[in-house]
């Protein structure tokens, strides 16, 4: 069935055939259509979707937002897995960011459930999920989930700006405006910094730190950096979602450059509004 067929804007259309486009070979056509379907009905339960070995569950208010979001871990892969960045079993890969655990699925996956997980979530909405999807593909052996938020502070507590759709929430206010996000409420959740985040799983090392945190991804890496904790021999590989202006890429790229790393900086789109950046060891 065509998007065009709903009666939807031209640039809802638009949007619903390039999730779709994107999905193909990568989502099965059917499941495809049946995330289609959900997002445009008045679903509001949740819908199912096989993607490989891995099986997620999404809940349809999250439509098409958590689409988009699968293809862009999965479908993408902006991330660069396999390309620049290596996970592999028994490795230790922290998802700062972790929404509704696409990506802490896949690296366990990975990992083929050999290793450690550490999926941080502070919005409680998308945690649930999270939760739910850990459990639907057996990793609650393999993975952690840490309710606090990252920021740049030894410990501390912050304001969650909750959004609609939840991908957006956020502890940076200025970060819902810039994304034409609508504000649901505010939560006041626990934060933390790296270092601290890290010893509290006693951990002293990470394979992979994978930070998607909607604004305070400088903040995090510059008090790692200061911490004395940011370099490849204590963590090996990162990956930095950003959205300038809010967060330039070139920022963080010159800091993990300082920190002793090589960086890469690619933009999603074309208008430079969201760009990731990969740091390796030399």
């Amino acid at each position: 069935m065509a998007a065009g067929e709903w009666g939807l804007e031209p640039r809802d259309e638009e949007y619903l055939e390039w999730l779709l486009e994107a999905s193909r070979g990568c989502i099965e056509g059917r499941e495809a259509a049946h995330l289609l379907d959900a997002a445009l009905s008045s679903c509001r339960g949740i819908v199912e979707v096989r993607l490989g070995e891995a099986l997620f569950l999404i809940p349809c208010s999250q439509l098409p937002e958590a689409w988009a979001n699968l293809v862009h871990v999965y479908c993408l892969n902006d991330y660069r897995v396999g390309e620049l960045l290596e996970v592999r079993p028994g490795d230790v890969v922290i998802d700062a960011g972790s929404y509704l655990g696409f990506f802490a699925v896949r690296a366990a996956l990975l990992m083929r459930r050999r290793g450690l997980v550490v999926a941080v979530e502070p919005n409680p909405y998308a945690r649930r999920i999270l939760y739910a999807n850990l459990e639907a593909n057996g990793l609650e052996n393999v993975a952690r989930v840490d309710p606090r938020a990252l920021a740049g502070c030894s410990s501390c507590t912050r304001s969650l700006y909750l959004a609609e759709p939840w991908v957006n929430t956020s502890t940076m206010p200025g970060y819902l405006e810039y994304m034409g996000a609508d504000r649901t409420g505010r939560l006041q959740v626990p934060a933390v910094g790296l270092p601290r985040l890290l010893a509290s799983h006693g951990l002293g090392r990470v394979d992979l730190l994978k930070l998607d945190i909607e604004g305070a991804e400088l903040e995090v890496l510059e008090h790692a950096a200061r911490e004395g904790l940011l370099g490849p021999d204590r963590v090996k590989q990162l990956v930095v979602e950003t959205h300038p202006p809010l967060v330039e890429p070139s920022r963080v790229e010159a800091l993990l450059r300082l920190s002793g790393y090589n960086t890469y900086t690619m933009a999603l789109g074309e208008q430079w509004r969201q760009a990731v950046v990969v740091a390796v060891q030399p």
